[in-house]
């Protein structure tokens, strides 16, 4: 193992998920589900001195019981607290041979938000996402 004193890879976010999220289940057996929220921050300024707002929108993964939970409990709109750590990935086409990376957050931890219950969440109807 290499040695990671002095490093800290944390990531806590809260947002809303942007689309139903994508659970499935690997040849192995391990369930994952993977879903993307958006969180707001301040952007530049104009020409008249006033700040912007922009969304992010930040991919995430979850494995194994979490992911479950997950896929269950989570639908587009759904507001989410999310603790983890950033993943990135790195692959070769192998067609093309270019390079590509991707950067996740692996949550150790999501925390559901929203105030209704699993049934009324599958009875409810496509709301718009408050951002």
């Amino acid at each position: 193992m290499k040695n990671v004193k002095g490093t800290i890879n944390r990531v806590e976010l809260i947002g809303w998920l942007g689309a139903v999220p994508e659970q499935r289940i690997l040849p192995s057996g391990t369930t994952v589900c993977n879903f993307r929220i958006a969180t707001k921050r301040l952007g530049g300024r104009d020409d008249d001195g006033n700040r912007g707002v922009e969304t992010d929108w930040t991919p995430i993964e979850t494995w194994e019981r979490l992911a479950e939970q997950c896929g269950q409990s989570l639908r587009k709109g759904s507001r989410v607290r999310v603790i983890g750590s950033l993943i990135t990935r790195s692959w070769q086409d192998r067609e093309t041979g270019k390079q590509f990376s991707k950067t996740v957050v692996r949550a150790d931890d999501v925390l559901f938000l929203d105030r209704y219950t699993l049934v009324e969440q599958n009875t409810a109807s496509e709301e718009t996402i408050p951002f």
